[in-house]
């Protein structure tokens, strides 16, 4: 997991324009509907042109310009757990916040989820299947293979005890801007689950190894920790094809990081030639740097891997 620099929100979701955008028409609709307490249980159903509650429920998030700019903003990767996807698959949009109800650890499913902010740009994230749904996922655990049902889903944990966003905070959404981010302020430093496009040093949360297993880094505070190994479980990290497909990755960085101690090693021994091989084996060192500099680019798969592998072998070999 790396973090992802949100772009600029699409038309269709954007707020305070005139003519009112799609996404802010049903944010308010979903207001509207979920202002009547015994609606609070039910589905949210959008207000049709007769005026009557119809079928149809969030739609807007699902338009293909925000698919699109998803896709764009995590290069065609899995927010979670950066596996590209878009080759096979369209992707999910993830509402990071859950739109219809939301799940605190074991607790059955708590209704209304954070239905304000099923067209908020902010919320919405590109991810797998496998980050963003619950499946049976086979785990490696103490050299066994257990079989365990991970994925996010509707799960939102908080710290015990920490303050939870309700309705009427989502009621403040448009008319009271600044109590309602008061309120959203109090639950992000409750939050335990890690967010791409909001938390900076995400690199710091994780370390790997060399069998591609993702681990809780060292000196971590605790409510870190907590966050840390939250994530890892309800994003199911450590299930058993993707460890492999790290380790895959680790192996092409390693095999790399020997092709530019070989290109190091001959530039040196050049250095007591001529000044044209000492260019050619400069030339040659650098390409290969430069090769495994390309390993930590955010559009590469498992960049946040690669960027611990890169930067640990550095700081071990060369103190830097």
């Amino acid at each position: 997991m790396i973090k992802v620099e949100r772009t600029s929100c699409p038309a269709v979701l954007k707020t305070g324009d005139s003519p009112v955008s799609e996404g802010e028409f049903e944010t308010q609709d979903a207001i509207d509907f979920f202002s009547d307490a015994t609606n609070h249980s039910k589905k949210y159903q959008k207000m049709g042109k007769n005026g009557n509650r119809t079928k149809q429920s969030f739609l807007v998030y699902s338009d293909k310009t925000i698919r699109k700019e998803l896709q764009r903003m995590h290069h065609g990767k899995c927010a979670y757990c950066e596996s590209k996807i878009t080759a096979t698959y369209s992707g999910d949009i993830e509402h990071f916040r859950p739109k219809a109800g939301y799940v605190n650890d074991n607790e059955p499913l708590n209704k209304p989820g954070y239905y304000w902010l099923a067209a908020e740009w902010e919320n919405l994230l590109l991810a797998c299947p496998f980050c963003n749904q619950t499946n049976t996922h086979e785990i490696s655990e103490n050299g066994e293979i257990q079989e365990i049902v991970q994925g996010k889903l509707n799960q939102f944990p908080l710290e015990p005890g920490g303050y939870r966003l309700n309705s009427t905070d989502g009621n403040f959404y448009f008319v009271d801007r600044d109590r309602y981010d008061q309120a959203f302020k109090r639950e992000e430093s409750a939050r335990l689950l890690l967010k791409p496009c909001t938390d900076e040093g995400i690199d710091k949360y994780f370390k790997y190894d060399d069998l591609g297993v993702i681990i809780a880094n060292d000196e971590l505070t605790n409510i870190e920790l907590s966050r840390a190994n939250t994530s890892i479980r309800v994003y199911a990290l450590q299930r058993l094809g993707l460890v492999q497909n790290r380790e895959t990755k680790i192996i092409e960085i390693k095999a790399q990081i020997r092709r530019v101690e070989e290109a190091l090693l001959n530039y040196n021994k050049s250095l007591d030639k001529s000044e044209e091989e000492i260019v050619w084996f400069e030339g040659i060192l650098r390409r290969e740097m430069q090769i495994l500099a390309d390993f930590k680019k955010p559009s590469q798969e498992y960049a946040g891997l690669a960027r611990y592998i890169i930067d640990k072998y550095f700081h071990d070999s060369f103190d830097i």
